[in-house]
């Protein structure tokens, strides 16, 4: 019995040494299966932007939109914009856990709120079309500039432009509009 405990530990050893030529050259199935999971990928992207409210078609004039801007290198030919009510995820969070009418708490919810410590380090989502948008860290800090900027008590109405990655949207520019 030992022999054959010899020769399976022999046959495992060569499996294991010729694995890493067989990863170094990739065969014609392996170029063929990586195509098809790149191609498979695609979609899901496409899939994740659907899940998010639908950006806008055209872009809304500056007429009447405060100069409280801010800018980041996201801005790319995929760019898209979101128009809706700047909130702090943490009231955000409250909102949609009331079952209430949304469109109703985030016209009535204020900049001294969004400006609470414990709120504004939560982050900043946009209610846009009915749907939650969530901004990434540097579109947190946009947000915070334009809330501080803000002459507005409430209803902070914005428009985002950005492209959204990992479910988040990573904005080129956070302008407030009327």
């Amino acid at each position: 019995m030992l022999p054959k405990q010899i020769i399976v530990s022999l046959l495992a050893l060569s499996l294991f040494t010729a694995l890493p030529g067989l990863a170094a050259e990739p065969t014609k199935s392996a170029k063929a299966s990586e195509k098809t999971q790149k191609s498979v990928s695609k979609p899901v992207v496409k899939a994740e932007t659907k899940s998010v409210a639908k950006p806008e078609s055209k872009p809304e004039s500056k007429t009447g939109a405060s100069t409280a801007a801010a800018k980041s290198p996201a801005a790319a030919a995929d760019s898209q914009t979101w128009t809706g009510y700047l909130v702090d995820r943490s009231c955000a969070a409250a909102i949609k856990g009331d079952n209430k009418d949304a469109m109703k708490s985030v016209k009535e919810h204020t900049k001294a709120c969004s400006l609470e410590p414990s709120c504004c380090e939560a982050g900043y989502s946009v209610y846009s079309q009915g749907q939650w948008i969530d901004l990434d860290n540097a579109g947190n800090v946009m947000a915070k500039k334009v809330m501080q900027a803000t002459k507005r008590d409430k209803a902070h109405m914005v428009k985002v432009v950005g492209i959204i990655k990992r479910g988040e949207v990573r904005p080129s520019s956070i302008v407030e509009v009327n």
